[in-house]
């Protein structure tokens, strides 16, 4: 029998570091092959980095993980399999733009032709997007080790890259308040090198600004992972912080915090800088190190606030604000059947290190201040206001995705994801495709979990 509690179990033939979505998606997968899988959580619930509300008045909330994307194939199977129902997530009209309190309109997934003085402002960003989806394509998803230019391009940040390459102020700032929310850090922090990739991966700027957008889970994203701890084959130990991982070959013994667990494989589902609070012996490849040691999660909040009506569509607004002055992104995620509308806001990076100083009650404030004045004053009436600051989380520290600094990706190698021993490395940054979102979180987990299953199947083999 599966069960989440707090129990210690011992032999399993397979365990999981982390109950995470990527987790839980290798555990499902192994589960599904009938091997019997021990889920390691520190938490006290499963989820990671996606982590649902379903008794919040007016509606369940999604804290952490939420949007599907239009090409999210792996994740919609498996929310679908486990019975899950999708409901769109972006509702026509138009987008918000402000900037130095002037609020302008744009089309659909489009820009404004001018803010704050600025002209021409959508060819130029245009222009920009196309760079990037440039560079993405010369480096690729896989790994950029055998272009020419990777040492280069690892060399440098997105921000000295904007001030060569970019003219318009306005423009540069918009592309930082974008980049400080997609990834959690600003374009002082990132390397250009990782940020190629990282477009790359996920299928070029329209779908990171637009498609990957596309959708919500009825109920909430957690659900997957819930769902999956309550299968046979599953166990799900809860607070069960890992202190130290031994491995060979074809073993691993785990100790945690509800006692030793002993596997012939182990998946180590937790973002790197997490995984760098554990003992490995032997010591892992100096690369695998060095990530782990030097690749920090990304900083970022979610707001979301809560009114008795969508009013702003009304107005023939969609309810997504670009906000220049605060340095957020809202969208409308109010689901079918909620009996409150929802407009939740992205905030990070150095937008929220301003942002996070100002403390509560001035933090509330200025994101309804902003909210009245992009919307209208029907956004003065809230029911409802909900931070998450992920890098208050225990055990996560942050969100959404790990961010590499100038340096490290060209040294790295394969290490998000290549095997060490009988250990396999899951999490949304090990994905090959849509890091830092829910797609990649299963993606990587399936991955880790395939690897595992052909391992297994070759042990098997030679005991016959």
């Amino acid at each position: 029998m599966s069960s989440t509690n707090n129990e210690a179990g011992h032999q399993a033939d397979a365990i999981i570091v982390g109950g995470g979505l990527s987790g839980m998606a290798a555990a499902f997968t192994l589960a599904q092959e009938g091997l019997t899988v021990t889920v390691l959580e520190a938490k006290d619930r499963v989820g990671g980095r996606t982590h649902s509300d379903p008794d919040t008045p007016g509606g369940p909330l999604d804290l952490g993980g939420m949007l599907i994307g239009t090409t999210h194939d792996r994740s919609r199977l498996l929310g679908e399999t486990l019975g899950l129902s999708s409901v769109p997530a972006r509702p026509s009209g138009s987008m918000t733009y402000r900037a130095e309190g002037q609020v302008v309109r744009a089309p659909d997934g489009g820009y404004p032709d001018a803010v704050a003085g600025s002209t021409a402002l959508d060819a130029e960003l245009r222009r920009i997007n196309g760079l990037f989806d440039e560079l993405a394509e010369l480096v690729g998803a896989e790994g950029p080790w055998d272009i020419p230019d990777h040492a280069a391009l690892d060399a440098i940040t997105v921000e000295s890259w904007l001030e060569e390459n970019v003219t318009d102020a306005v423009a540069r700032r918009i592309v930082r308040t974008d980049l400080n929310i997609i990834v959690g850090a600003d374009t002082t922090e990132m390397s250009m090198l990782f940020w190629a990739q990282y477009v790359a991966k996920c299928e070029g700027m329209r779908a990171l600004q637009v498609t990957a957008n596309d959708a919500l889970w009825l109920g909430g994203s957690q659900q997957i992972s819930q769902r999956i701890a309550e299968l046979p084959g599953v166990t799900v130990v809860t607070g069960a912080p890992v202190s130290s991982v031994s491995y060979t070959r074809d073993s691993v013994v785990i100790e945690s915090a509800q006692g030793r667990f002993t596997a012939p494989a182990a998946t180590i589902a937790v973002p790197p800088s997490a995984a760098n609070a554990i003992q490995f012996s032997p010591e892992l490849p100096l690369a695998r190190r060095q990530l782990q040691a030097r690749a920090p999660m990304g900083r970022e909040s979610k707001v979301q606030v809560r009114y008795s009506r969508p009013f702003w569509r009304d107005a023939g607004l969609s309810g997504e604000v670009f906000d220049l002055d605060l340095g957020y992104l809202s969208l409308d995620v109010t689901r079918p059947g909620d009996e409150w509308a929802t407009i939740v806001a992205f905030i990070g990076g150095k937008d929220y290190d301003a942002w996070f100083a100002l403390g509560a009650d001035a933090r509330k404030q200025a994101v309804l201040d902003s909210l009245h004045a992009v919307l209208g004053p029907e956004a003065a009436d809230v029911l409802g206001y909900h931070e998450t600051d992920w890098p208050s989380v225990p055990y996560t520290m942050g969100a959404p995705v790990t961010v590499m600094p100038p340096g490290l990706l060209s040294k790295i190698g394969d290490a998000l994801n290549a095997p060490v021993g009988a250990l396999r490395f899951a999490g949304t940054e090990a994905a090959s495709m849509w890091t830092g979102y829910m797609e990649g979180a299963v993606r990587a987990g399936e991955a880790a979990a395939h690897s595992i299953l052909a391992s297994h199947k070759t042990l098997t083999a030679g005991t016959v």
